[in-house]
């Protein structure tokens, strides 16, 4: 084979659907031709191959976006760590949802019975596995990736211990340490999680948990099923991806970018309404980073494409150095304090979806959502909890 050509075997469910091949530097991407399911929305099957212009959006941002963690992960497996086909080849065996990357001579796997297996940490295992993810990014060497900014691991869960996935085996939750930026990310992140439960809102089991003195925030992952012992992936993708945008440029994504991905929805109206929700709370709760890569798709077993639960909720408008400009637009303003009544009734307009139903759901969980809120921060009794009751209250009120 010539040197400059390598390829990879890209695989859903453990099945082969194409081959993503580097050439001269540059990825490009092609089906095989008995694949049936597209990877992305953004890669509708085709019998011709995708440029890397064009294939970028999907596999880039399956992909750890902090340059500090791709350092390290590229000098672990001495690869360039600019390079996403390399690092693709490194740590693509578990990523987010049901796509998985391997050498083209590696057996394919049928992914119907795949059991959870792993090594249960210690506690002082754990903590250790946790202060070292500065030094060891994601899980000390398994091959697995997980897209973001934010320092984290994928663990499995075995009989309520935490454990170590070993390689083959789904990972079924996301470990976040605490930020050491910013004070109580993990009781901000839970109590902001729990907040949007108790609204009604569609969110992933979430546990805020201490190791001995180091905390982490723990959260199921939605794009796995586990039934007993057996754990099976499903197919997800961030908006960017839908949309073929390169991770770089999440912030570029508009209210209506968004639309355009929920159209391609099973039932538009309902992913509609749900999304609106999840506008509405991150900004009812202060969270000004709800960036393009904070929605996601997920593929159910039919067929179908809905709305992921909420994640990545973090009331950022309580740390000073952050400032109150979001990540979309609401109308015509990003500014937090700034929305008015006009800015919601263009977000319907962008969205076109009915501006009394936007109304009603900022009316709703306006009333609703300080109350519930003050149950959780009195339950978790911390400074932070306070801090965002109090910015959520006068949020509210504003409303």
């Amino acid at each position: 084979m010539n040197k400059r050509i390598r390829k990879l075997s890209v695989r859903l469910y453990g099945k082969e659907v194409g081959i993503l091949e580097e050439r001269l530097g540059k990825m490009r991407f092609k089906y095989n031709e008995d694949a049936t399911v597209p990877l992305s929305l953004s890669l509708p099957i085709k019998k011709t191959a995708y440029s890397e212009k064009a294939c970028k959006g999907y596999f880039g941002g399956l992909l750890p976006e902090s340059a500090d963690i791709r350092k390290i992960i590229g000098m672990q497996n001495k690869i360039n760590a600019n390079n996403d086909f390399a690092m693709l080849g490194a740590i693509g065996k578990d990523c987010a949802g049901a796509v998985s990357f391997h050498e083209i001579e590696e057996i394919e796997r049928d992914e119907k019975d795949l059991l959870i297996d792993g090594d249960v940490l210690s506690d002082d295992g754990l903590e250790e596995h946790i202060l070292n993810l500065p030094r060891k990014p994601l899980s000390s060497g398994r091959k697995l990736s997980l897209a973001g900014v934010q320092q984290k691991t994928a663990v499995s869960m075995i009989n309520g211990k935490i454990a170590l996935a070993k390689e083959g085996s789904p990972t079924t939750h996301i470990l976040k340490p605490a930020m050491k930026e910013f004070k109580q990310t993990v009781a901000n992140e839970y109590i902001c999680m729990k907040a949007a439960t108790a609204c009604g809102l569609l969110v992933p089991n979430v546990e805020m948990k201490k190791i001995n003195s180091t905390e982490f925030f723990l959260i199921e992952r939605y794009d796995r099923v586990i039934q007993g012992a057996k754990i099976k992936r499903l197919q997800q993708e961030d908006f960017t991806q839908s949309l073929g945008i390169w991770s770089d440029n999440k912030y570029e994504i508009t209210i209506k970018d968004c639309e355009k991905v929920l159209m391609m929805l099973a039932r538009p109206a309902i992913s509609k309404a749900q999304f609106v929700e999840y506008v509405v709370f991150n900004y009812l709760i202060g969270n000004c980073d709800a960036h393009g890569k904070n929605f996601s798709v997920l593929y159910k077993g039919n067929g179908d494409l809905e709305l992921t639960p909420i994640y990545d909720v973090l009331c950022t408008s309580i740390y000073e150095g952050l400032d109150s400009f979001m990540a979309m637009k609401i109308g015509k303003t990003n500014i937090i304090n700034e929305v008015t009544i006009k800015d919601w009734c263009a977000f319907a307009k962008q969205l076109d979806i009915s501006p009394n139903f936007v109304e009603e759901t900022l009316l709703k969980q306006s009333k609703k959502l300080p109350v519930e809120l003050e149950k959780i921060v009195k339950a978790v009794n911390l400074e932070i909890g306070y801090e965002i009751l109090e910015f959520v209250t006068k949020n509210c009120l504003r409303v």
